[in-house]
Formats: C-alpha cells, structure tokens, sequence
C-alpha cells in the first residue's frame, strides 16, 4: 500500500543559480586546458568513488570519442590507488571529483598524485577541503543538493577547453552555447517531468527489486539511480546494467512483472533502449522510461541536445529520488553505516 510519510521536497531553488555558477567558471577551465597543453599532458584520468565516479562517465566518453590524441579513464580512486598510480607522472591530468571534498580515495588518489608531479584539478562542493588542498586547480558549484547536473556542467565545459586548446573544434561553439542555455532548460525539463516521476515512485516505490537500464553519456546515471539513490538512500534492492548488455544475459529476469526504470537519450545509442524496450512489450511489460526526446527544453537547439542531454536528465533523476522518499517515507539523508560506523 501506498503511504507518503514525508512531503515532496520542493525542487531546489539554487538549481539555476548553480548552474550558471558553473558555465561562469568557462574562463577557469580554459585556464586549466592552457597547463594541459602547456606541460604536454599525454593521459587525462578521471578519479572518483560512487556518485563522483558516476559524475565523470559523461565527460569520459565524450573526450574518448573526439579527435583528442590523448587517452582518457574514468577511474575508481581506490582502484587508481590500489594500481594505476604507480606510473602516474608529470605528464598526467587527474581530475579528482568528491562531492564534500573528504573521500579518503579521492583524497588520497588526489596528494599522490600531486607528488608525482601529475597536473591535479579539483572537483568538490568548495575549494576548503584536503582534495583542494592537493589540487593545483578547483572547480567549485557550491550546492548540497544541484550536484550531478553542476559538476556535469563543469566537467562539460573543461572538456571543451581542452579540445580547443587541442585546436579540435568540433561541437565546442554548439556545445557551449548549448550551456549557456542549459540552467534554466534543466529546471523547466525537471518541473515539466514531475508527474511523470510522481507515477514512477508510486509504482515502484515498495517493489522489491528496481532494474535500471542506461547507455552512452546517461550510463552513469543508470549507476547513480540503482546504487546512491535506491540502494544506498532508500535501502531498497536494485541493479543496473548498460542497455546494450541487457541482452547478453541480463534479460533471462524479464519476467514475472519485474520493474524496469530505462533512460533513453537522443544520441546514437538510443537504438539499445528501443531494443530494449521492443523486448519489454513482448515479454515483461512493466517498465518506465526516462526519455530524453521528452523533455522540455526551451532554448536548446534540436542539434545539440545530445550534448547537454546528460545535465536536464540528472537533475531528473535526483528529483525522482525525492519523489521516492515522499512515497516510501524512507529519508534520503538516513544512513545505517555510511559515516556512522568505523568502515
């Protein structure tokens, strides 16, 4: 049975400031991509834990498919403690992201990093913490709650710099004006979605396992949706695969009503969700889509929105969170373990 133990946060009222916020640090980034440059950095690698390594699958393909001749990663930080940092040196970028700053692998990843001598940039809530204590740049976006949709704005936006830097101009003008735009289309997308999400949470708010499916830049929201924001803060049991692996093994539970939440973008990988979903009529109906070519995004050319797709549809996501705590009652703040216990 449906109960609402808690009311429906409201949308966050920074959300467009944070935003904007963030497209205003474009001078900082190209700053940033000057030193790339400048010190001949020959491999970039991205660092995070949980939600932080999520925030950088968009950015990581996105520099991985252009005409960059530099190897690009999206690393876990422990992992890129545990190995990848034994040969990290001066020709290196390590971009490490941690939402308050304190993530002991990020931090960690982040100081070792520096006394190698790797180019070390910053990605936090502020600037006043160890992880920009080691960084030689800080990209900031100052808000608890507009986290995803900001630091994918950031992490957007340098990626730019460093193609133009790099003289590969492809997408830079559309992209960034696309970004000049993007604050207040993300809040017009997210309140335009809310009874959709208001349905989702109603449906699946006591199911007993939610299967999230996601491909190309909104892969790492598939993560964000299964394990911070079902698992993590509504201690419900979800699990999430890439839409184009669904059917190589993944698809056998397509069965007995088993919930499906999907994200569908407008880029070239959109064919995996209508595969997907073509399959789902047929044999296991339930399911919910997250669907890009929905959303309302005044201002945004129909030719650049699977450039920015990954900004509206993260704050989507978050706000599908919320809709979930006011039907579970479950408070997304709650935590059993998590800085609450020696671990």
């Amino acid at each position: 049975m449906t109960k609402v133990l808690t009311p429906l946060r409201p949308i966050e009222a920074d959300l467009v400031s944070t935003l904007e916020g963030a497209v205003s640090q474009r001078g900082l980034t190209q700053q940033i991509a000057a030193d790339v440059r400048g010190r001949g950095i020959t491999r970039i690698l991205f660092v995070g834990m949980g939600g932080s390594w999520a925030s950088s699958v968009p950015v990581a393909l996105q520099l991985q498919l252009s005409r960059l001749p530099i190897p690009t990663f999206n690393l876990n930080a422990a992992e890129f403690n545990a190995q990848y940092v034994l040969n990290v040196g001066a020709t290196d970028l390590v971009v490490a992201a941690s939402h308050s700053g304190g993530t002991p692998e990020t931090v960690l990843a982040a100081q070792t990093a520096k006394e190698k001598g790797a180019l070390v940039v910053s990605l936090a809530i502020g600037a006043d913490n160890d992880l920009a204590a080691a960084a030689d740049h800080s990209l900031v976006y100052g808000s608890d709650r507009s986290i995803t949709s900001a630091k994918y704005v950031l992490l957007t936006e340098l990626a730019y710099s460093i193609l133009e830097a790099a003289g590969i101009s492809d997408d830079v003008e559309a992209g960034r004006t696309a970004l000049d735009g993007i604050p207040q289309a993300t809040l017009d997308a997210t309140e335009a979605y809310e009874d959709h999400l208001a349905e989702i949470a109603a449906s699946y708010g006591f199911a007993d396992n939610v299967f999230v499916l996601a491909s190309g830049n909104l892969t790492g929201l598939a993560y964000l949706l299964s394990v911070c924001y079902l698992v993590e803060m509504q201690w419900k049991k979800s699990t999430h695969f890439t839409t184009g692996d669904f059917f190589h093994g993944p698809f056998e539970l397509a069965q007995n009503n088993q919930p499906y939440i999907l994200f569908s973008g407008q880029d070239a990988t959109r064919a995996h969700a209508e595969r997907a979903i073509t399959f789902l009529d047929q044999y296991n109906a339930n399911y919910r889509v997250l669907d890009v070519a929905q959303f309302e995004l005044p201002g945004i050319e129909a030719s650049s929105r699977a450039l920015v797709q990954h900004i509206p549809t993260a704050s989507i996501t978050m706000r599908l969170a919320d809709h979930f705590e006011s039907v579970t009652g479950h408070d997304l703040d709650e935590r059993r373990y998590m800085h609450r216990v020696a671990y």
